[in-house]
């Protein structure tokens, strides 16, 4: 019987944490690392419960905080080890929320957070919280279907540079707002048609939103709706833009970086130096700030092998 089990969801749909989950479960295979893996997306809770009776060590990837903290007081009960990984940052629910995240923390054996403000706050709640990035880098870029690829390409040569964004899903935050700002991005460049904006839309439910609530959706907007590697749209940018109202650490933000592609980002959260930051996109100078990423993206990013900081946890857990 393995010790560890890990729960969490494999993509569909793709966003961060599922696309983290599917990573780490491949480089943990390769390294020979002994673990159990359960998708909740495709189990029963009853069969979860079981899971984690059967395992002393359980690490988790939600972000429900009702989820985490029934989860965390299971395994006080039972006398299992629980990590938690928060995906992202601390405070961005309501007040219930926050509270049953605190809760969750303080049940849990190690909370594990994205950032420094984060990390400061869950050591009030647990002293044996971590700071541990979730970005894990993958070399196997996937390449858009040739039909795709060629209306891209095509479209390039209209525009004087071309940006992107990306959402999972239509989602808001605690105040009602557009998590990925996709409206405001959308609104905001029909001032500047010498630019086109590529929206990684897998869900197709961002085009959708934007035609209900839109007369018009300007011609230098084109979304792609379906299943895709968005590092290859990154390839086909100038720059990628990360305009959110909340984050941990962006997947897209350090693939960006990593693929020598300018990062402009909302200032929600702290972001890495080599992030140009803008605190309102509505009236954010494009070019400026194009111009401004460029020059950013030369610098260095932290290094740091995630998969092997948790593999260290994971033995430091069985010593104990």
């Amino acid at each position: 019987m393995a010790r560890l089990l890990i729960i969490g969801k494999m993509p569909p749909p793709i966003g961060g944490v599922s696309v983290h989950i599917q990573r780490l479960t491949r480089r943990l295979r390769q390294m020979e690392v002994d673990f159990d893996f359960c998708d909740y997306g495709k189990t029963s809770a009853l069969r979860i419960l079981f899971e984690i009776f059967t395992h002393s060590v359980v690490h988790i990837h939600f972000s429900n905080p009702g989820a985490q903290a029934t989860l965390a007081v299971f395994c006080r009960l039972t006398g299992k080890k629980l990590i938690i990984t928060y995906h992202g940052c601390w405070g961005r629910y309501r007040s219930l929320g926050n509270w049953t995240v605190i809760l969750s923390a303080r049940l849990a054996y190690i909370p594990i957070v994205q950032e420094r403000t984060s990390l400061l706050r869950a050591l009030q709640c647990n002293p044996r919280s971590r700071e541990i990035s979730t970005y894990i880098a993958d070399r196997e870029i996937l390449p858009l279907s040739p039909p795709l690829r060629a209306i891209l390409i095509s479209r390039r040569k209209y525009y004087r540079a071309t940006f992107c964004t990306n959402a999972w899903n239509v989602t808001f935050d605690k105040n009602g707002r557009e998590i990925y700002g996709i409206s405001e991005m959308v609104s905001h460049f029909a001032s500047y048609p010498e630019y086109q904006l590529l929206i990684s839309d897998p869900s197709g439910n961002y085009r959708s939103y934007i035609q209900q609530s839109t007369t018009h959706i300007p011609d230098n907007i084109f979304f792609i709706n379906h299943l895709h590697d968005f590092r290859s749209i990154l390839l086909l940018s100038e720059a990628f833009i990360r305009n959110t109202t909340t984050d941990g650490v962006s997947l897209s933000v350090q693939e960006a970086h990593e693929l020598g592609i300018p990062v402009l980002a909302s200032a929600a959260v702290a972001r890495p130096p080599f992030c140009s930051i803008f605190k309102d996109f509505s009236k954010t100078d494009l070019t400026a700030k194009l111009n401004e990423a460029k020059r950013l993206i030369t610098l260095p990013r932290e290094a740091s092998d995630v998969v092997e900081k948790l593999i260290e946890l994971y033995r430091e857990m069985e010593r104990e």
